[in-house]
């Protein structure tokens, strides 16, 4: 019988504990919030001998998270993180932030249109596995068996780790919009040009621009802005209406480190310049996307 933990018992955590219910499994489900850990034990119980690690927290708490893991995990135990941000001092991204904590552990990343809600509503979803060992996929996929979750496989660790999060970043905009009451010509218009500029971006770190292509970039990228209920879309939404911001996203956290990436780069990048301005400089977005599209 094969042990699974998973850690975050938020929307998508319960979304992975539904897909692998009923299936044998020895899973324990631990949140740091005591009335959502479902273990009902400590993360130090739990995890020695696991068989897979599922990390099912947004990526302002990975590093923390890691830490205490590493004292307990064991070394055979493979780590699957579906946070999809950077970290906002080291700028680092969650592949990195894993192989620096824990070397000795294979881990994948988990990244495409996996809308939580749907996932609860038994529809169907898919997801880039992203790891550097494809015995590493195929022992994941495994898992998944028979369930409503699509898998495919990615040795491009990095560049769908970046990927996500920049989708996240330009859904920001997307929300923005929708705030402002445009509608879906608009919409449809700035979807073109983010997904130009996510491209020139992936290009300016050496990443691969296929993957921003693929499903963990542009499939992804698509779902989360067309969902209500992406955080990140709500939060640009938020920004729009109130120009105030009282929840946090992926896309929020990680804006700055991606500024920080392309450096004086950005320059080439208006539509990142144009969410600098809004989020980082409290510009208004109305009057900032006006301008942007007066000068087009």
């Amino acid at each position: 019988m094969k042990k699974i933990v998973i850690i975050g018992n938020g929307a998508i955590g319960h979304a992975i504990l539904h897909l692998l219910k009923d299936r044998g499994y020895n899973i324990a489900v631990w949140d740091k919030d005591h009335a959502k850990n479902l273990s009902g034990k400590r993360l130090d119980e739990i995890l020695p001998d696991a068989d897979f690690c599922f990390l099912c927290i947004p990526s302002w708490f990975m590093e923390e998270a890691l830490a205490e893991i590493s004292i307990a995990v064991d070394p055979k135990t493979i780590l699957i993180s579906l946070s999809k941000g950077l970290n906002a001092i080291s700028h680092q991204s969650m592949d990195e932030l894993i192989e620096g904590e824990l070397p000795d552990n294979r881990y994948a990343l988990f990244s495409g249109p996996m809308l939580a809600a749907e996932i609860m509503n038994d529809q169907g979803a898919l997801a880039v596995v992203a790891t550097k060992k494809k015995e590493t996929y195929e022992e994941i996929k495994d898992l998944f068996n028979g369930s409503n979750i699509n898998l495919e496989y990615s040795k491009e660790v990095h560049s769908v780790a970046l990927s996500a999060v920049l989708k996240n970043i330009y859904t920001l905009l997307i929300g923005m919009l929708d705030g402002l009451g445009e509608g879906e010509n608009t919409k449809g218009y700035f979807f073109a040009k983010a997904t130009n500029e996510i491209i020139e971006i992936m290009k300016i770190l050496k990443l691969d621009r296929d993957t921003a292509l693929g499903v963990s970039g542009l499939g992804d990228f698509i779902a989360t802005a067309s969902s209500e209920r992406s955080q990140n879309r709500s939060v640009g939404e938020e920004i729009a209406k109130t120009s105030a911001v009282t929840k946090r996203s992926e896309g929020l956290i990680s804006l700055p480190s991606i500024l920080k990436l392309v450096g004086a780069k950005k320059k080439n990048l208006p539509l990142l310049s144009l969410l600098e301005r809004i989020v980082i400089d409290n510009k208004s977005a109305k009057s900032e996307i006006f301008n942007y599209l007066t000068k087009q």
